[in-house]
């Protein structure tokens, strides 16, 4: 995994626009536009599907964050988090869930921690538990929320990247005007446009 995240990361500050598929009909639109895209975050599939999908994304020089708690099927306990990194291999998992963390980091995982702000108290206590949890990016959801991600840019360790409810050129400018490395999104309008221009 050390290589893989290496290379996300590089490509994160490269093309800075992470490509999130809700559904396998929209694998190959995400392909189409590889050359604007750092990443997939893979939303979708099940222990019976997902090794599939992450193969065919990552055989085109994607790298894949799989959201682990959106994958029908599969348990992230020791098991699941052993067979995810020798079977399924992503470059990265995304997890909402402490814990998940922790036992992923100590395996050697790339993590993305996604944190939902729906109030002061959750930024406070990010802020707060960033020692404990260490993942090596923190996603801010929503994207719209720049001030937040402009304060977190500057006492985090690692990176910050933000998602949810970006649908247009002037969100992702504001993201990386206050901080954010990356933007994710679902919205395929978004994966047709070089949003490095916006920088």
């Amino acid at each position: 995994m050390e290589k893989s995240s290496n290379v996300l990361i590089d490509k994160l500050y490269k093309n800075r626009l992470v490509a999130a598929v809700k559904d396998p009909k929209y694998l190959e639109e995400a392909i189409k536009y590889k050359d604007n895209i750092s990443a997939v975050l893979l939303m979708t599939g099940t222990i019976l599907t997902v090794k599939r999908y992450v193969d065919f994304i990552q055989s085109h020089d994607l790298p894949v964050i799989l959201h682990v708690e959106r994958i029908g099927g599969l348990q992230m306990d020791n098991n699941g988090i052993d067979f995810v990194k020798k079977y399924i291999r992503p470059a990265a998992i995304v997890t909402t869930k402490s814990g998940i963390i922790k036992k992923a980091k100590a395996k050697g995982i790339f993590v993305i921690q996604r944190v939902f702000l729906i109030d002061t108290d959750m930024y406070i206590n990010l802020e707060k538990d960033m020692g404990k949890n260490q993942p090596d990016v923190i996603e801010i959801m929503p994207s719209r929320v720049p001030e937040f991600i402009n304060r977190l840019s500057k006492v985090s360790p690692v990176p910050i990247i933000t998602g949810g409810l970006l649908s247009s050129e002037e969100h992702a400018k504001n993201a990386f005007d206050n901080g954010a490395i990356a933007v994710s999104t679902s919205n395929i309008e978004m994966w047709k446009k070089d949003i490095n221009l916006l920088i």
